[in-house]
């Protein structure tokens, strides 16, 4: 397949912080070896991350592969990411807060709607924030799935009694985490943009996205 064209929303320079406001979306190209920094400047937001081979879409991040491999469901350093084919794609080298939802999925309209009644109509969610993001590549909601999402700084629990819950977040103002790209890749974040429960316990708050120096 031929390289996918550079139609990000954003150019990042290695070693200059861009601020994502709070609901926002993104999408910028990394390259193998470059190191992605995720921080929470005000604590407790969460980042819905997908990301997909730059010479070949049809290759993306997988939670599923992910699990499967390290045999863990709470993934943080130094665990790898892999893809849906099993590659490596990255290695997660710090962090901070050590809590993510590794099960894949985001926020949509249609869950909104089902879960929160007729005022998740209409209301920002991470699937449109994605597809949004990825737009300017051809792509489009199919190019990917629930599998594909990593959500970073994200808290769920999973209770002896079988109940699965959002819980409010852990992050402190000031976490960050650091992952190292293990192939060229197009990535797109969400902000989560979620108020209808405690994923950003309720309030939702700015990211500072940086491609460190090497």
């Amino acid at each position: 397949m031929t390289p996918a064209t550079t139609r990000a929303t954003t150019v990042l320079k290695p070693g200059e912080p861009v601020v994502l406001p709070p609901a926002e979306k993104m999408s910028f190209e990394i390259e193998a070896g470059q190191r992605l920094k995720l921080t929470q400047p005000d604590g407790e937001q969460v980042a819905d991350l997908i990301s997909f081979n730059r010479d070949d879409v049809r290759e993306l991040l997988s939670m599923h592969s992910s699990r499967a491999v390290n045999l863990n469901w709470k993934l943080t350093a130094p665990h790898l990411l892999y893809s849906n084919r099993t590659r490596e794609m990255w290695k997660i080298e710090e962090d901070l807060t050590g809590e993510n939802y590794c099960g894949g999925g985001y926020c949509s309209e249609h869950l909104n709607v089902t879960r929160y009644g007729e005022k998740g109509k209409g209301a920002p969610n991470c699937q449109c924030n994605l597809e949004t993001a990825i737009r300017g590549y051809g792509m489009d909601r199919w190019n990917f799935n629930i599998d594909a999402c990593f959500n970073i700084f994200m808290t769920v629990a999973y209770d002896q009694d079988g109940v699965w819950e959002i819980r409010p977040p852990k992050g402190k103002p000031g976490d960050y985490m650091v992952m190292q790209a293990l192939m060229p890749q197009i990535v797109a974040i969400s902000n989560c943009p979620i108020l209808f429960n405690s994923c950003n316990n309720f309030s939702l708050k700015p990211l500072v996205v940086e491609i460190l120096d090497r």
